[in-house]
């Protein structure tokens, strides 16, 4: 089976595109699609995709990126591979085989890009926050109006005698969430 590894790191970027382009350019049997980040490769479909491998499959994937953002990870996803037999294509590298000896080779120099490419962008993010806090336009991750709401029934179902936490499922919110807008109220 022929099988197309798809992933955007974020929810508000376009899986189908990578997916519909790799579908146009191979055959496909089957896909797998997240919108996570590669800093790991502790992703549902991914883990999912692995479990139904079996030797003389293939996993096909826009560029090395697409399956990882560490070198290591990139690596032993290979290896994975490799040890099933299975082919692992990546369509940016002109379709390159990168279980084969040669092909091992370039994603190990391309993974390590990725990577470098991943630590580039965290620095450069890093001096952007720096900058807008100097500048005082920094406000982080604001709280939306709605958990704002949220935390304000708890607060008054706890003051009319209801514990905390029967307060919480009773409103519906995130456990962990009321107590950090708790927190930061204290402070």
């Amino acid at each position: 089976m022929n099988f197309c590894y798809s992933r955007v790191s974020t929810a508000d970027q376009n899986v189908e595109q990578q997916t519909a382009y790799l579908k146009d350019r191979h055959k496909v049997d089957k896909v797998f699609e997240e919108k996570l980040s590669g800093k790991n490769t502790n992703r549902p479909e991914l883990q999912r995709m692995k479990e139904e491998l079996r030797t003389g499959d293939t996993v096909i994937a826009y560029d090395i990126s697409r399956i990882g953002r560490n070198v290591i990870d990139v690596l032993e996803f290979a290896r994975f591979c490799q040890d099933l037999e299975v082919s692992l294509i990546i369509d940016q590298l002109g379709r390159v085989d990168v279980t084969s000896s040669t092909g091992k080779m370039v994603l190990t120099t391309l993974a390590a890009v990725a990577e470098m490419q991943r630590a580039e962008l965290l620095e450069k993010q890093a001096i952007g926050i720096k900058r807008a806090k100097e500048e005082g336009k920094y406000k982080g991750k604001q709280v939306s109006q709605e958990s704002k709401d949220q935390f304000e029934r708890v607060q008054k179902l706890i003051y009319l005698g209801e514990s905390a936490n029967k307060a919480i499922e009773l409103v519906g919110m995130n456990r962990s969430k009321y107590f950090r807008l708790k927190k930061a109220k204290e402070v």
